[in-house]
């Protein structure tokens, strides 16, 4: 077992906890879809949490050959922003939904909270990506245009969802983001040095 594979472990028990609870919130709501007042902008942030849990996870292998990664003070830092995403995780879906649950309400009522925690994460994302130097999402390339565009363009764009209550940007940007990271990382592989 190397440092790295040690170093995951504690990681993939809370991504774990994170994938869990939207799975039994999203369950709980689908066992009462005819009597829920449904609003899509609800379980695309759900969607939104999962894809950057298996982005996050992905992602997590260009780690595995930065002698950075394992030392404590970044560690933490990853630790961090994996407490954040399950926070996200947690609230992004309602955990006890009634049979009336209306998920309009739902949403503005936890709008500042999870787009302030998603700006978070990525305020925390960025500083490690400056810790490790920078680079591509295969870990090894310098960073180009595009790859700051990814990295920025969140912090630009989700504190914009605390504050906007244009129902168009609420499914626009997670999409747009979702699609973006989609088409950015499709390529990519868990193999290679």
């Amino acid at each position: 077992m190397t440092g790295f594979d040690y170093s995951l472990g504690l990681l993939t028990i809370l991504m774990g906890l994170a994938l869990a609870d939207i799975c039994f919130s999203f369950h709980k709501l689908a066992i009462r879809a005819r009597t829920i007042h449904w609003d899509g902008r609800v379980p695309l942030t759900a969607v939104l949490v999962v894809f950057e849990c298996v982005r996050l996870w992905f992602a997590q292998w260009t780690l595995r050959n930065l002698s950075a990664a394992l030392t404590f003070p970044v560690y933490l830092g990853l630790f961090v922003q994996m407490i954040v995403l399950v926070l996200l995780a947690t609230s992004c879906l309602p955990d006890d939904p009634s049979d009336d649950c209306d998920l309009r309400a739902f949403y503005e009522g936890r709008r500042r909270y999870f787009w302030g925690l998603f700006t978070a994460y990525f305020a925390m994302f960025f500083i490690l990506w400056l810790v490790f130097g920078s680079t591509s999402v295969n870990g090894l390339a310098s960073a180009d245009v595009v790859d700051w565009i990814r990295v920025l363009g969140p912090l630009v764009l989700f504190p914009l969802l605390i504050f906007s209550r244009r129902k168009w940007l609420d499914y626009a940007i997670p999409v747009a983001f979702i699609l973006f990271y989609a088409a950015r990382y499709w390529n990519a592989t868990l193999t290679g040095g």
